[in-house]
């Protein structure tokens, strides 16, 4: 019986000794990759931005409507935003929509809703939108973002504008304007 146990322990240790072995092997280090990269494997996807330019009209339902030009997968996340003027420096003040409009009329607001190939925009209220001032719905200003799934970091604020253009490395000269007029 003591040798049982004897035998019992020997097994234990050398099975101890021989994991703590296996675990501590290292392999051979990997080729560097390019200069720049991150160490990431794969191909480097990068977000799509872009501005759209239109009139909230009653013909077109107070909608605007554009194609990407490209699908987008089910994964990723498209954001809009709405110009909403200037600072006192003359800085861009971008907000995410959908955004709410507090109206002498009334609430309306700017929102949007997208599909694989096209997005609209366009204007909800609780009153008649054919009452809005031309400064509501005229040459309105708006930028697409399209985050692809790998690039999208839940800690991020999506209502920084800066801080999603930041992420996605995309300088505002890169940007390019549509107009759906």
């Amino acid at each position: 019986m003591e040798k049982v146990k004897l035998m019992k322990r020997f097994n234990l240790s050398l099975f101890f000794l021989a994991a703590l072995l296996f675990w501590s092997c290292e392999g051979p280090v990997g080729p560097q990759g390019p200069p720049g990269s991150d160490g990431l494997d794969g191909v480097n996807i990068v977000g799509e931005v872009f501005e759209i330019v239109g009139d909230f009209v009653p013909g077109s339902d107070f909608r605007l409507r554009g194609e990407y030009g490209f699908d987008i997968l089910e994964s990723d996340k498209v954001l809009i935003y709405r110009l909403d003027g200037t600072d006192q420096e003359g800085t861009d003040i971008w907000r995410l929509i959908p955004q709410i409009v507090f109206h002498e009329q009334g609430i309306f607001t700017y929102d949007f809703d997208f599909t694989y190939f096209d997005y609209t925009i366009f204007l909800n209220g609780d009153f008649d939108l054919n009452n809005l001032e031309p400064a509501l719905t005229d040459n309105q200003i708006f930028r697409v973002l399209i985050i692809p799934a790998d690039r999208i970091d839940l800690r991020l604020d999506f209502s920084d504008h800066r801080g999603v253009l930041e992420m996605l490395k995309i300088e505002e000269s890169d940007i390019q304007r549509i107009s759906l007029n």
